[in-house]
């Protein structure tokens, strides 16, 4: 065996085996079911169609049968977009009280940041001040 080869596992035999039977019941036969059903019916909807019998009326049943779960969706979906259009507008009714509130606050916090920060500052700017005046009087 070479470096870049992996060692070969051996499986094992009573869960390959009960793998191999969950396949088949709950994979391939559940395929094999309904394909068979949809051949069955599209025999049968052929043997109608050609032996001159009248399929308009089974069509139209299809048709219905087809629409009606797309317009419950539709209708959920409706519904939904409606209660966010509305909640929309309420929110955009109360919203700028809010944020007035907000933008208040945070412009006072804004100003006390600012003071705290000119403190903080002062006394740098008052030592190089008296540096830069002793500087300017050197120069006389």
């Amino acid at each position: 065996m070479t470096m870049n080869e992996k060692p070969q596992l051996e499986r094992n035999p009573d869960t390959h085996k009960a793998h191999k039977r969950d396949v088949f019941w709950q994979i391939t036969l559940p395929l094999i079911v309904g394909l068979v059903f949809v051949l069955i019916l599209s025999v049968l909807t052929v043997l109608a169609a050609t032996g001159g019998g009248n399929i308009t009326q089974a069509g139209d049943a299809a048709l219905i049968i087809l629409i009606v779960p797309l317009m419950m969706v539709t209708i959920i979906f409706t519904i939904i977009f409606a209660a966010v259009a509305y909640g929309i507008i309420k929110l955009n009714e109360i919203l700028p009280l809010y944020t007035r509130q907000a933008h208040d606050a945070l412009a006072r916090v804004r100003q006390q940041v600012q003071m705290g920060s000119d403190k903080a500052v002062e006394p740098f700017f008052r030592v190089q001040s008296f540096f830069a005046s002793l500087k300017a009087l050197k120069r006389k």
